[in-house]
């Protein structure tokens, strides 16, 4: 079989307008206009410095960082970048990839033209009228959701794409976000999508916590608390007064002017432009002017360090009635979206937690896990504030000593935010510019401030965020894919590995990253994250396995060096994610061996249905309903959910094994109503049967799966007062008890607009 090449001094890959290219180590000088000149010779297409925008200097761990993307009349064209990695000590180069658009250097002229003749500048693609008839535009789309129709929020990026000036715009909702696509020479809207929300000198204090969680998800035993210490607690704090933002606080940043790509950089401060970075930047400025107090006893000691700072939300003091004690803003903040004639960001002070008054008053706070999760309890007590910061010290120590010390990046604390009261928003823990934040809970779920493995997988968000970049583009729309899933559940078992030496305890094997999911079998990206994840584990596994501890030392130093490696990455793929492994392998580092890893990780990724070889054909799971197949956007899937009145449909299922024989016959198909998560809210037919059993006996047969539900919910789970659920369609190999595929196929039932009886 015919390999594709990783490595070399260059190679190009082959999109229709797009050259890609990779030059490798020592083979040219790390400079712009060398490589455009490699570039134009191999293309054809003049390619000049002066048609690039640099976007970022930085120094890495391990490397000099150097990042340009290619424009038009100052405009960013969409999915380009050249980013450069050089030798700290010997400026020599490391790795250098280019993503070009000969399309767009071909048409240059024209697109100037297109430009001038609708009389754009870069005055007048920030203007007022130009905003607010984009907003009207979002704001119409928006409108016309089915579940999420509030804006809270609302930032945008102006890029050159296929030829055409498009403003990408971002609207945070209730529930989730839509990502809306504008012409600004059509002025129409022509591409939407919507994802739900799915150092200083230190001290230490003891205190009781929870080494992994309080309680096992689906199980709900309950664990003990141990006694452990409170590490990098800063001896002075900053002293804000009552309006510790100062200005800032005052201060309102239209969303006109929003540019996460250019926001800092010499072009963008001179238009004025902002994103959530540079406004922090701007807090971090004011706060280091601020007076330092001592953080002891005398003053009430405040949970903040050199990885974490604890703050509670800003509107708990609204929503929150019988706290017992004194409400004092905090330096951080979190940014509140508000509309009067526009949107408008402005940064929002939290609150400081309860102070600590005594090492044997922090050893009271013993975590009482209410039967209501009453959020004023659990305030007043103070515990979850510990936890949080136990687990937020414990995965930056982890890291760090495991490669983790990227100058900057690995030295600054993450902002928590405890109690977001929205309702919306219950039963949750997320991450955001920086900040862990986390809501209020339901009884029977778990008080996810408690359990470190949740706090870790956000972070690896965060820790994703800050190697990878903010201008790194997924797979996914809006970076949410299954890359991001699966790599924040790596990060979280790596550092869960190392903190409890590999030790079993209760549920260690239930957790997500542990699964037999294949790569291109599903249609969800949390579960598309379980097969890179899943992959990721198998070969963490391998390695600990053969190598102990220093296994898992060496392996998390590929995966950091791999991450540097593909920052600010423009089109990021499995088959480039893996590629940049396989090569941070080659280079091998202090703790590893060139090449030590490679045949391990080809194998890891064939076992997963996945290879480089060109002609090497997947396993494939083919589910269709009429003359629609059922994929990530199809009717059917999490983001457009059926909602006919019509509640009974006939699937097909076909099924094949591919190269690697991934799915092997005869297979068992699973129909799940009730286990899955947020699962139950429809009534199904057949579901007190859960699941229904299916055999598929060989890659000729197809199979039909009659899913039908009742014109009623079983709760309502939607603000319209309507259902939302799923049926889960799990494929399994002969005696396996995780399976190997998997679709979810969603209905959306409103029982008042539809007939009282089933169709």
């Amino acid at each position: 079989m015919k390999l594709i090449t990783l490595l070399g001094l260059l190679f190009i890959l082959g999109q229709v307008h797009a050259y890609e290219a990779k030059v490798t180590k020592g083979q040219m000088h790390p400079e712009l206009e060398a490589l455009l000149e490699k570039a134009t010779l191999d293309t054809g297409k003049e390619f000049h410095k002066s048609d690039f925008l640099l976007i970022e200097e930085r120094v890495l761990a391990t490397s000099k960082f150097t990042m340009y993307v290619q424009s038009n009349s100052m405009v960013p064209i969409a999915g380009t970048a050249v980013r450069i990695w050089s030798d700290l000590q010997t400026n020599e180069l490391i790795l250098a990839e280019m993503h070009l658009d000969e399309k767009s250097q071909s048409q240059k002229d024209r697109l100037i033209n297109r430009y001038m003749k609708a009389k754009f500048s870069p005055k007048a693609m920030k203007s007022r009228q130009l905003a607010d008839s984009i907003s009207e535009l979002v704001k119409n789309v928006v409108s016309l959701h089915d579940t999420d129709t509030k804006i809270l929020g609302m930032k945008f990026k102006d890029q050159w794409q296929n030829g055409d000036l498009v403003r990408v715009v971002e609207v945070r909702g209730r529930r989730g976000v839509h990502h809306i696509t504008v012409s600004l020479l059509k002025n129409e809207v022509i591409e939407t999508t919507y994802r739900e929300f799915l150092q200083s000198e230190s001290f230490s204090l003891q205190a009781h916590v929870f080494p992994v969680y309080e309680e096992v998800e689906g199980t709900g035993e309950m664990l003990p608390y141990e006694m452990k210490e409170l590490k990098y607690l800063n001896t002075h704090v900053h002293d804000g007064g009552e309006n510790p933002l100062g200005t800032l606080s005052e201060t309102e940043f239209p969303e006109t002017n929003y540019s996460v790509l250019l926001a800092g950089t010499p072009l963008g401060d001179e238009l004025g432009l902002w994103s959530e970075t540079s406004i922090r930047h701007q807090a971090e400025v004011h706060i280091k002017g601020l007076p330092l107090r001592p953080n002891a006893y005398e003053n009430g000691v405040l949970l903040q360090g050199k990885y974490a700072t604890i703050n509670l939300h800003p509107e708990i003091k609204e929503v929150f009635k019988d706290i017992d004690f004194l409400l004092k803003p905090s330096i951080h903040h979190l940014l509140k979206w508000q509309l009067t004639k526009t949107y408008n960001a402005k940064p929002v002070s939290g609150f400081m937690g309860k102070i600590i008054s005594s090492q044997n008053e922090l050893l009271e706070r013993i975590p009482y896990r209410h039967p209501e999760h009453d959020a004023v309890t659990y305030i007043n007590s103070g515990f979850d504030e510990v936890q949080v910061y136990y687990g937020v010290t414990a995965l930056m120590e982890s890291l760090v000593e495991m490669g983790f010390t990227d100058p900057e990046l690995s030295e600054k604390p993450f902002h928590a935010f405890l109690f977001d009261p929205d309702i919306g928003m219950k039963d949750n823990a997320y991450y955001y510019d920086n900040t862990i934040n986390f809501t209020t809970y339901k009884p029977g779920t778990p008080n996810l401030a408690r359990d470190n493995p949740t706090i870790w997988h956000e972070l690896g968000h965060a820790i994703m965020e800050r190697i990878m970049g903010v201008h790194l583009n997924f797979d996914s729309q809006g970076g949410y894919g299954g890359l991001s899933e699966g790599m924040a559940d790596f990060v979280a078992k790596i550092v869960l590995e190392h903190q409890t030496n590999g030790a079993p305890f209760p549920g260690k094997d239930k957790f997500r990253i542990i699964n037999n999911i294949g790569f291109d079998l599903t249609n969800e990206f949390h579960d598309e994250g379980e097969a890179y994840g899943g992959a990721m584990n198998d070969m963490l596994s391998s390695v600990i396995s053969s190598e102990g501890q220093e296994g898992l030392h060496a392996f998390t130093d590929l995966t950091l060096e791999a991450m540097r490696l593909t920052r600010n990455h423009p089109r990021l793929t499995a088959a480039s994610w893996f590629e940049h492994m396989i090569y941070a392998d080659e280079l091998g580092s202090q703790v590893r061996a060139p090449g030590k890893y490679k045949e391990l990780i080809e194998s890891a990724l064939k076992s997963r249905n996945f290879s480089f070889e060109e002609d090497f054909h997947p396993a494939k799971m083919l589910v269709t309903f009429g003359n629609t197949e059922l994929t990530s956007q199809s009717p059917g899937s999490r983001g457009n959910p059926l909602t006919s009145c019509d509640v009974a449909y006939e699937l097909k299922l076909a099924l094949t094994s591919g190269d690697s024989q991934f799915i092997t016959f005869p297979a068992t198909v699973k129909v799940e109503y009730q286990k899955g998560a947020l699962q139950g809210a429809i009534n199904w037919v057949g579901e007190e049967s859960n699941p229904q059993i299916y055999t598929v006996n060989s890659a000729k047969e197809i199979i039909t799966l009659p899913i039908k539900a009742n014109l009623k919910c079983d709760f309502v789970n939607q603000p319209d007062g309507s259902c939302r659920d799923y049926a889960y369609l799990q494929v399994f190999n002969q005696g396996y008890v995780r399976p190997v595929a998997k679709k979810r196929f969603y209905l959306q039932i409103n029982p008042q607009n539809c007939s009282t009886s089933a169709k």
